[in-house]
């Protein structure tokens, strides 16, 4: 560990304003974007670039970004909830608490970071780079899992038992990001130029060719495992729509067997009815009752209500039907009559006892098919009369025939026809009773009736016992799924909805499994990348380095002999092949030796490098200045010509010796000889020649007392000219 300076001051103030605005567009627009499209695919987000982005700029430019995080965050989220119609002042509150959660672990992630490898570390070596993703990704990213988690726990929109896995995917989808995005933000912040300088391609390339491919194989993982869930719910389904067809079966067994009873009986009165119906009830207790309906012309109607008044004792029988208003009043005049003449048990339906069934349109509906077809009929869900609540109810209806069998031909059924076997239901009570075992105890059970497609009717919900699963940040939601049968010639369908267990919400462990995994992996792989890479960056500057050092003079910073003479060559073919002209400038101090007498080699070398440095700001930048070794110097003038060139030499004359040095003996300075060459493409010579002319003509500069400079004659190949 090593202290290291803060980073916080890196953004001038003038700057902090324009790029937090930057930051907050850039952090709303990616954060709202993952959310829609894991939306959009029925996804949790695996990965959330967005905390790799909020780590990047707070790492780089400091604290004063971590209000950007805080609104880009919670911008990104009101807008996603905003535009699915599902934003509620809960909901804004735990944006909030996300948005703070996102810039604290943003600046606690880059403080660890400063802390730990510095500012603008180079990722290049193993312990930086391992530090940096651990600490920048999986450790600080226990924070925002932390208050998400949290605060959607507190909210209600997840129950303790789904926080762990809940908290676990919001922070292997956040140190994905961090792992994954962070490098590649970090390399497109001006301040990293250097950094990230010859290796930002070949770290982006493959690490988001490595997290497409990690979201394409999480992806397939949850589209397999909602098919397979999927399956397990279908499959469920079909054994509830099974257990309530053999339950509803076993009622049709009593309600052929009452409609038995009453064929092997002329006259059934109230006390044999009641004695068979209470056996049959006891063994059934989910039928709500049972009725015997007989079919009554209008001509029998008063002495069947006397009948039943003075043979059957039952005080007060009136043939009843529902006034506009929904109140029981006697009937009306009709064609015929069917009628609850007897029901069991009494109690509770005293009601219905009496009530023409033929004067409701949905119960005429179910009569017609039963007297049409001579077999069992329902009636679509209808209100029972001695229904007190608002569940719905059903009648079953068995004709029985005079004589005990049913006429094969049309005319025969309808004259021979006395009655109705009737089971009454309440649905409600119906779907309680047939799913009233463990196995059903977590899971919602709807009836619908759907003998008209067009026009499903929900009949009746049974509730799961057991309380729900709540995690309303589950992009799946709850799956259903639905089998139907049919009823007495009504076709019902039974849909399930598993809402705690194994089968209620299984994609977040499966989500969660995937992302921790996800995390590992590209975590192994960003830190190979950024080694590799680092290593290689690191080489290319040691070479660049081996190579400037190979060719560069260690006292002055110029080029040395060897680079020199490289340089000069290429300097020859270029002037050969664009037929331009250059000047070459051979340079050798006079009195050097002096120097080094009096005032020391430390003197001699202050000297050497005050020269250089007049010689670097006199030349122009194009052109080359080396130390050839000792008090000797050289400098190429590029596109030259020999009259510039003469200028020039005129020009270091003076300024050379205008260089001195302190030293105990006063102050020191040197004198300077001159050798001027043309390199002319219309006289080539090689490089060698070349020099050695330069050099003669600089011997005889200083041999004719030095601080002047000579050229050759261009006609006379080895004359010498006087002083310029």
């Amino acid at each position: 560990m090593r202290a290291a300076a803060s980073p916080w001051s890196a953004l001038p103030a003038r700057s902090v304003l324009p790029w937090s605005l930057v930051v907050l567009g850039v952090y709303a627009l990616v954060g709202a974007a993952t959310l829609s499209i894991g939306q959009y695919a029925g996804l949790a987000s695996p990965v959330w670039p967005a905390a790799g982005l909020a780590f990047a700029v707070v790492y780089e430019w400091g604290w004063r970004m971590a209000p950007a995080v805080v609104a880009g965050s919670f911008v990104a989220n009101i807008v996603t909830l905003a535009l699915t119609d599902s934003l509620t002042m809960t909901d804004v509150g735990v944006a909030s608490a996300i948005a703070l959660g996102a810039a604290l672990q943003a600046v606690a992630a880059s403080w660890l970071v400063v802390w730990t490898v510095g500012h603008r570390a180079s990722l290049s070596g193993g312990t930086q780079i391992v530090a940096f993703l651990l600490l920048a990704g999986p450790l600080a990213c226990l924070i925002n899992s932390t208050v998400a988690t949290g605060a959607q726990v507190a909210a209600g929109l997840v129950s303790i038992d789904k926080a762990l896995l809940v908290g676990v995917t919001w922070w292997a989808g956040d140190a994905i990001g961090v792992v994954v995005f962070a490098p590649l933000v970090l390399m497109l912040l001006p301040g990293q130029r250097e950094v990230w300088a010859g290796r930002r391609a070949r770290v982006a390339i493959p690490s988001l060719i490595g997290v497409a491919l990690f979201v394409g194989f999480f992806a397939q993982a949850d589209v397999q495992t909602r098919a397979e869930r999927q399956l397990l719910v279908a499959a469920l389904a079909s054994d509830a729509a099974g257990e309530l067809e053999r339950n509803v079966a076993l009622h049709q067994e009593v309600l052929e067997g009452m409609s038995s009873f009453f064929k092997s009986s002329q006259l059934v009165d109230v006390e044999e009815f009641s004695t068979y119906a209470s056996g049959a009830l006891e063994r059934f207790p989910n039928l709500q009752a049972l009725s015997w309906n007989p079919l009554l012309a209008a001509e029998e109607l008063v002495a069947f209500e006397q009948n039943q008044r003075v043979e059957q004792g039952l005080d007060g029988y009136t043939v009843t039907e529902r006034n506009a208003n929904g109140e029981l009043v006697p009937v009306g005049p009709r064609e015929e009559y069917v009628v609850v003449a007897y029901i069991e048990p009494i109690a509770g339906n005293e009601q219905a006892l009496g009530f023409d069934i033929n004067s409701n349109p949905a119960r005429q509906e179910a009569i017609a098919r039963a007297r049409e077809l001579g077999v069992a009929a329902a009636t679509a869900p209808i209100d029972l009369i001695q229904e007190a609540g608002t569940q719905k109810g059903m009648l079953a209806l068995v004709p029985v025939y005079e004589g005990g069998e049913r006429p094969s031909d049309p005319a025969g059924q309808r004259a021979a026809l006395r009655g109705f076997a009737v089971g009454v239901y309440r649905l409600g009570d119906l779907l309680n009773d047939t799913f009233s075992g463990p196995g059903w105890r977590n899971v919602q059970v709807e009836l619908v009736d759907v003998t008209d497609p067009a026009s499903p009717e929900e009949v009746a919900v049974r509730v799961a016992p057991d309380p729900p699963t709540v995690d309303l940040t589950a992009t799946d939601g709850s799956t259903t799924a639905g089998d139907e049968f049919s009823v007495y010639g009504r076709n019902w369908r039974v849909e399930v909805t598993p809402t705690s267990g194994a089968l209620a919400n299984p994609t977040r462990a499966v989500a969660s499994s995937i992302d921790v995994l996800g995390l590992v992996l590209l975590t192994l792989l960003q830190a190979f990348i950024l080694l590799v890479t680092g290593n290689e960056r690191a080489a290319v500057r040691r070479a660049e380095d081996a190579s400037v050092e190979a060719s560069t003079d260690e006292l002055t910073g110029l080029q040395n002999r060897r680079a020199f003479m490289r340089t000069l060559t290429r300097v020859g073919e270029r002037t050969l092949q664009d037929s331009s002209s250059d000047v070459l400038l051979y340079i050798d101090l006079d009195r050097f030796k002096s120097v080094n007498d009096h005032g020391g080699h430390e003197a001699g070398d202050r000297l050497l490098q005050a020269v250089a440095r007049a010689l670097r700001v006199t030349v122009r930048s194009r052109d080359v200045v080396a130390r050839l070794g000792g008090d000797e110097f050289a400098v190429i003038l590029n596109n030259c010509d020999m009259e510039r060139g003469v200028t020039i030499a005129h020009t270091l004359v003076t300024t050379i010796s205008a260089q001195s040095v302190s030293s105990d003996a006063g102050p020191l300075s040197v004198g300077v000889s001159i050798g001027v060459v043309l390199i002319d493409p219309a006289l080539p010579i090689d490089i060698d020649e070349l020099v050695r002319r330069a050099d003669n003509a600089c011997y005889t500069a200083k041999n004719r007392g030095g601080g002047v400079f000579v050229h050759p004659v261009a006609a006379v190949s080895e004359g010498l000219s006087p002083q310029a």
